[in-house]
Parts: structure tokens; C-alpha cells; sequence
């Protein structure tokens, strides 16, 4: 049965909201209005946790309290108030209350606050158990850009709306952490940054320590981390072993302990040329430990669009265990907002993922730009991502600034900037194409050099559907860019391809699944009927 909050409330709309948070995490909510109402309740029926505020309509909620905790005296109590004073905090600790919220509050923070009170009562207090929710773990390496980051923190992002008491610890490569905002329930740890100079050859990129160093303080924060979260699931992107085999131990160790851990490898769709993938795995001995140690691989891409089991032998290493879920974004899929005024000049973005390598293509973005007339000139957008190096972020800033160009270095929502904009260029990362194509946004790909071809073979992939333009680096002169760019309209309109982006929603649901294998009782909610509570 579901655990049971009363919630004591005097005003009809925060009482309703409160109730509707909880009911959507899985909870019985109880509602009083008043010291009287409350007191029926708790003499009919236990709670296993009071909301309390403190000015009630017939009197004081901490004194009613206090009265109570004769009955109740080890039931949590969260207490609310619209005045936060020293006194009533005080008043609040004498009657051992377990959190003090002041009003207004966030939803989602008083949700997850009483999920995690309920969560910690449930295990007794038990210091050999993490949690009592379910427990995910995923690991993204990223040391050229944000991809691989990107897409595990949308199918976070899932697990746990889906989920709510779930968790989900996030093992982080990428040189500048998660620069983006997190849902509750999910964290990170930030591991010591990687630079891949070339083809599965990586560098320390910030300490000054030798290579073997800083593998052996990676290795040690991920067993650790292992080791004390215990985690249901471990999701692992792109790199089966890890960078420098780093996720071996782990690996082996939960197989051969039996805990239970259901392993997942998450793939995008084009990992690089096949062949080149087949001989690297094969001699560094990758295709055995997909075969030994991962219960499943998720293809963040469509089989009818490239047919990646085949194409990279997986269904050969992990028979029955590829489940492909279709690409994976946060934008969603839905035409641009129309423009509000005809004269608008037609707007232009530029970005690069995280931006580490994309100096070449927006410095022949911004010589195009410089090229125009400023009659004929787009409104430019360009994001040059956290990871670019300062000195040449400030190159291009400078540059934009004698142009009336704007230059930022990230955008909080940058799906809504896509929607807004007339042409998107980019270079042929996954997650950029993706959110592009989800939104319908008219894309001209610059794919860049290397290290691997997946760039070049997705953009050449989507260009032959029709769904962006491409430009290889060595034609976009600023002359060839200036053409392109003076020939974009204002309000064109594109609906999105035909594309499946239900990538992180089909990953959550695999997950989820296994949670529930574990955690039978744990409630799941629908986002189909939430996303119009």
C-alpha cells in the first residue's frame, strides 16, 4: 500500500497543488483545512508523515502538534509557514519536525523533500543501505564535447519523472561538469578531465599529472562511488570499458558478485566507420567485455535509417540484447513559433555542441558574416559552448561586436533558440543535428575532419534524405557562406522530419522496467496522462 501524508492546509488552492504533487509521486494525500479537520483525521486513520502550516483557521498547527506527538511521536513532520522568523524555526525544532519550508515553494522541491523523508523511514535507518528508492548510474566520458553528457542527462531526466523516488548519480567526464540544470533525484560526480588527441589516445586535460596517475584516481573514485551507491542500473555511454579501460573492474567484480546490477551500454547510431570499429574493439579486446559484462545495448537511433546492430556486429556480441530506442533529445518535436513582424531580418544560430573543436567553423561563420553587407547581414546568433578555449571565444566576441553580432557562450534552452531561428549551422555532432531535426529547423552541417568519420557519415546520412544541407570545411569559404546566408528568408517555414525521437523516453522505459524487477512496489507515473495534470 501506498505510504499515507496528511497534509494540514488552510488555503483551498496550496492544498490542492500539495495533494496533486504527491498523488503524482505515488502517495495517499490526506487534506485538512483545519486543527479540527486534522485532528479527525489522524484519530481515524495513521499517517506516515504530517505537512503541517503553522496559521490554521481555528488555531496554531505547532501547538496542535505538540499536543499530538502524545500519539504520533516518530511521525516526520514537515512544517510550512509564509513567515520565516528565528522564532517560528524555533517552535519548529521543539517539536522535532523534520524539515521547515518557507513559503511559496517550489512543487518539486516539496515533492522530493517528502518522498526522501518517507524513503529514509522505510530503511530504518539501516547505514547499509543507500536508499530505499531505486538507484541508477551512468557513466559519459566526454573530452572533446558534451554528446555523450547530453544524452544521459536526458534519460535522467526521464527515469526519474517517470520514476520519482528513483535516483539517478551521473559519473561525469566532461572538462566543465554538467553546466546545464538537473531535475531532483539526480546528481553528479565530476571526474578528472580527459583530452582525446587522437583515435582512442586520451591526455590528463587539466591536472598536471602523468597518465597513469590520473587513471588510477579515476579508477578510484568510480569503484568507490560503485561501491557505496550501489546502483540498480548502470548505464555506460560509448565507451564499453571506459577510457583507458577504466570501467573493467567494476564491471567484472558486479558480474562475478551477482548483486544484481543490470548493466546497459548506451550506442549512438554512427559510432565511426564500421570496419575501423569492428578492428579497434576487437584489439583492444572491447567485443568481450560487451559480451561478458552488459545485459543489454540501447541504439540511441532507427534501424531504418542506419542499421547499426548490423553494421557494427552487435547482435552477434549480445544476441536478443539490442533494443533500439530512437534518437535521443530534449527538444521536442514541434514547428517553430511564428514571427511576429514581417520587416524582421531573417535570424541565423550558430553553435557547436560544447564547442571544444568548433573554432574553425564558427571563425569562417563569423568571416562570412564580416564578408556581408550589413544591409544584407542576418541578426546572428552564435554559442560557442563552454568547453572552447577562452582566447579564441574572445577572438570571435571581439569580431561580433564591431558587427552587431551577438556571442554567447551557452544558452539555457537552446531547443527554443532552434525554434526561433531561421538557419542553424553546425558541425555533424549527434545531439545538435538531432535537436535541429526535432524542431524543423532549415541545418547547413560543417561536419569536422576527426578524429573518427561519424561526423562526416551522419552528416552525408542526413543530407541524402533531404533533411539538412552539407558543406565540407574546405569549401565554406566566407564567400561560399555569405551566399548561403544571404539567400535565408524570414518566417520559412519546415515541418520536422519523419524522425523517431523517442530515444530517451524508450531508454527510461527500459530501465525503469529493470528498476521495477527490484523495487516491484515503487510507483511508476504515466507521462502521457501527467503532462496534461
Amino acid at each position: 500500500m501506498s505510504k499515507h501524508v496528511l497534509i494540514v492546509e488552510d488555503e483551498p488552492i496550496v492544498r490542492r497543488n500539495l495533494a496533486s504533487a504527491l498523488e503524482r509521486a505515488g502517495l495517499r494525500a490526506s487534506t485538512a483545512p483545519s486543527v479540527a479537520a486534522a485532528h479527525r483525521v489522524l484519530t481515524q486513520q495513521p499517517c506516515d508523515l504530517i505537512c503541517l502550516d503553522i496559521q490554521l483557521e481555528d488555531g496554531d498547527g505547532l501547538e496542535f502538534m505538540t499536543r499530538m506527538r502524545a500519539t504520533q511521536p516518530s511521525v516526520p513532520v514537515v512544517v510550512m509557514s509564509g513567515r520565516d522568523s528565528q522564532s517560528n524555526r524555533s517552535r519548529a525544532e521543539s517539536i522535532h519536525a523534520s524539515a521547515f519550508l518557507a513559503k511559496p515553494f517550489a512543487l518539486s522541491r516539496f515533492q522530493d523533500l517528502v518522498v526522501s523523508l518517507l524513503s529514509e523511514r522505510a530503511g530504518g535507518g539501516d547505514a547499509e543501505r543507500t536508499a530505499a528508492g531505486p538507484l541508477v548510474m551512468m557513466y559519459s566520458h566526454d573530452t572533446i564535447g558534451m554528446g555523450h553528457l547530453r544524452r544521459n542527462a536526458a534519460i535522467a531526466a526521464q527515469v526519474v519523472a517517470t520514476m520519482p523516488e528513483a535516483s539517478v548519480l551521473m559519473l561525469v567526464g566532461c572538462p566543465a561538469g554538467v553546466v546545464f540544470d538537473l531535475p531532483q533525484g539526480v546528481d553528479f560526480i565530476k571526474l578528472p578531465a580527459l583530452v582525446k588527441v587522437s583515435r582512442d589516445v586520451w591526455r590528463p586535460g587539466g591536472l598536471r599529472i602523468t597518465a597513469d596517475a590520473t587513471r588510477e584516481l579515476r579508477c578510484g573514485l568510480i569503484d568507490r562511488a560503485v561501491e557505496t551507491f550501489r546502483p540498480d542500473v548502470l548505464l555506460v555511454d560509448h565507451e564499453p570499458a571506459g577510457v583507458w579501460d577504466e570501467l573493467v573492474p567494476v564491471l567484472e567484480r558486479l558480474r562475478a558478485a551477482g548483486a544484481g546490477t543490470r548493466v546497459m551500454l548506451g550506442l549512438r547510431d554512427i559510432l565511426d566507420e564500421p570496419e575501423r570499429t569492428r578492428e579497434s574493439w576487437a584489439a583492444r579486446a572491447i567485443d568481450g567485455v560487451v559480451r561478458s559484462c552488459y545485459d543489454h545495448i540501447l541504439v540511441y537511433g532507427d534501424p531504418l535509417i542506419y542499421p547499426s546492430s548490423e553494421r557494427y556486429g552487435l547482435e552477434t556480441l549480445a544476441p536478443d540484447r539490442v533494443h533500439y530506442c530512437g534518437y535521443v533529445t530534449s527538444a521536442a518535436a514541434e514547428p517553430r513559433s511564428p514571427r511576429t513582424r514581417l520587416d524582421d531580418r531573417p535570424r541565423l544560430l550558430v553553435a557547436g555542441g560544447g564547442g571544444r573543436d568548433a573554432f574553425p567553423m564558427m571563425h569562417a561563420c563569423m568571416a562570412a558574416l564580416e564578408w556581408m553587407a550589413p544591409e544584407n547581414r542576418p541578426e546572428a546568433l552564435i554559442v560557442t559552448g563552454p568547453l572552447m578555449d577562452q582566447e579564441l571565444r574572445e577572438d570571435l566576441a571581439m569580431r561580433a561586436d564591431r558587427i552587431g553580432v551577438t556571442v554567447r557562450v551557452s544558452e539555457n534552452d537552446f531547443p527554443l533558440r532552434l525554434r526561433d531561428a531561421d538557419h542553424f549551422v553546425t558541425m555533424g555532432g549527434y545531439n545538435s543535428m538531432i535537436e535541429a531535426l526535432a524542431v524543423g529547423c532549415p541545418t547547413l552541417v560543417i561536419p569536422r575532419v576527426g578524429p573518427s568519420r561519424e561526423q562526416q557519415m551522419r552528416a552525408d546520412m542526413f543530407a541524402a534524405r533531404g533533411f539538412v544541407q552539407t558543406l565540407s570545411a574546405e569549401d565554406a569559404s566566407p564567400q561560399r557562406l555569405a551566399e548561403l546566408f544571404a539567400a535565408i528568408k524570414p518566417r520559412a517555414q519546415r515541418p520536422p522530419p519523419r524522425l523517431r525521437i523517442s530515444g530517451a523516453a524508450d531508454a527510461a522505459a527500459l530501465i525503469t522496467r529493470a528498476l521495477q524487477e527490484r523495487h516491484p512496489q515503487t510507483p511508476l507515473i504515466d507521462q502521457r496522462v501527467a503532462a496534461h495534470a
